[in-house]
């Protein structure tokens, strides 16, 4: 079994929405693209958990918010 199965599915489904927010938050596309590529990153590493039981996209919008602040 792939650790990232599933998670590829998940951007191409999600990743305008994550996107959207991720401009919101920034105002700004390339700063927008810089963070949800952070973003990603993480969710990719904690992919495994999240896949059995967690909701991948809250817990990428929380992190969407949390990195934008840090």
């Amino acid at each position: 079994m792939d650790r990232y199965e599933g998670f590829h599915e998940f951007v191409r489904a999600r990743q305008q929405s994550l996107m959207r927010t991720a401009y919101l938050l920034t105002g700004d596309t390339h700063l927008a693209e810089d963070l949800l590529q952070t973003v990603l990153t993480r969710v990719a590493s904690h992919w495994p958990k999240l896949a059995k039981g967690g909701n991948p996209e809250a817990y990428a919008r929380k992190a969407l918010v949390n990195q934008n602040i840090s």
